[in-house]
């Protein structure tokens, strides 16, 4: 049995499992703006962006919802890019990060990472973690496909020096002394490269961690391939095998579970268990996090839900209604699966339509830990 240390994740839903025995609105994801300078190939919510920003909801009645949730322990701030404009940051993002900060909530902002340094200083003190998208294997492949969906595209000389901007960024507010969260999506595209992506993320970004998700398959990613379980398997293990030990390794919604009957799987998840500066976390959307838009007022799932349905509106009832509502559906009852014995939470609905489409997932499965999942 393993006993070396694994860094703390204070997104990790399960934390809310060991503190309340059940699944607990804990986290708040808030959309803050429709608006973004590129237009990736991959962008999960890329049909949702616009050139015009709406008005936003007062940020005195987002936070009176927010009071009510005594649970609130971290939000999160995406878009679009959250930092694309001065009056943006100003008159969405700081004061909510302001009363995050008066909480002692954490907070993560998703950003691009291409604006100029005066932007992230304006919310560096208030900030947690800067998370960063990085799926690229090269300067000409960001100039390619991060504009892919733009119809009126920069110079290729503007969005050549915004690539460099990323990595000038990363590293400056590494070494500043911010978390800065490199995140990764597998696919057919970044897989012959991971491993360069990955030292690039760790040696030459400086970033403190980096993150390993799948590709979900939404909106402009729709258009793209997912790699399946077997390439998803094997890449995985690559990663282990090259990877800087340095550096912190999150696999986000890993789509291998200790109740699989597959030894692969099985060997894979203990090698992860017994790894030092390696964690896996369960996925936070409809388990301990909620997304709410400050335009609309819509809280859902999550900002790409397949059918972007909204489960209610903080201007008619409040985030602990809406959560409540949510777990009461029979898509949540479809993915709430807990198995104790392993801190383990199941895949959630995208994962689980995309690659264990009628297979069951029941609670309790596992009975012992690693060692004999």
């Amino acid at each position: 049995m393993s006993t070396m240390t694994k860094p703390y994740d204070q997104w990790e839903s399960y934390h809310d499992i060991d503190r309340y025995g059940k699944l607990t609105l804990s986290n708040i994801e808030f959309t803050t703006t429709n608006l973004c300078n590129m237009r990736c190939a991959h962008c999960a919510v890329g049909y949702t962006l616009q050139t015009k920003e709406a008005a936003a909801i007062p940020s005195e009645e987002i936070i009176k919802r927010l009071d009510s949730v005594e649970t609130l322990r971290v939000m999160s701030f995406t878009g679009g890019e959250p930092l694309l404009t001065k009056r943006g940051i100003r008159d969405n993002l700081l004061p909510l990060l302001k009363y995050a900060k008066s909480r002692g909530i954490k907070t993560q902002i998703n950003s691009n990472l291409t604006l100029p340094m005066s932007h992230y200083e304006l919310v560096a003190p208030y900030l947690d973690v800067m998370h960063i998208s990085h799926n690229w294997c090269d300067e000409r492949e960001f100039v390619e496909t991060g504009f892919a969906m733009m119809e009126q595209k920069p110079s290729i000389e503007k969005r050549a020096s915004l690539y460099r901007n990323i990595l000038d960024n990363a590293r400056e507010l590494s070494k500043g002394g911010m978390f800065v969260s490199a995140e990764t999506m597998l696919n057919r595209n970044t897989v012959p490269f991971i491993e360069k992506i990955h030292h690039e993320v760790a040696d030459e970004m400086l970033c403190k961690r980096h993150e390993i998700h799948p590709m979900y398959a939404s909106d402009f990613a729709s258009a793209l391939d997912v790699i399946n379980l077997d390439e998803y398997r094997d890449v995985v293990n690559q990663i282990l095998d090259f990877r800087n030990e340095d550096i912190w390794i999150l696999f986000g919604t890993l789509p291998f579970y200790p109740c699989s009957t597959d030894e692969r799987d099985k060997a894979l998840l203990s090698r992860i268990h017994e790894a030092s500066n390696i964690t896996i976390r369960n996925d936070v959307d409809g388990r301990s996090r909620m997304n709410l838009n400050i335009f609309t007022g819509d809280v859902s799932v999550s900002d790409f839900t397949d059918d972007g349905a909204a489960l209610g509106n903080i201007k008619t009832a409040s985030l602990e209604e809406i959560y409540t509502k949510w777990l009461s559906t029979n898509i949540s009852s479809s993915i709430n699966c807990h198995c104790p014995a392993v801190k383990c939470l199941g895949p959630n609905i995208i994962v689980k339509n995309m690659y264990y489409p009628t297979q069951k997932f029941t609670s309790g499965t596992v009975k012992g830990d690693y060692s004999h999942a």
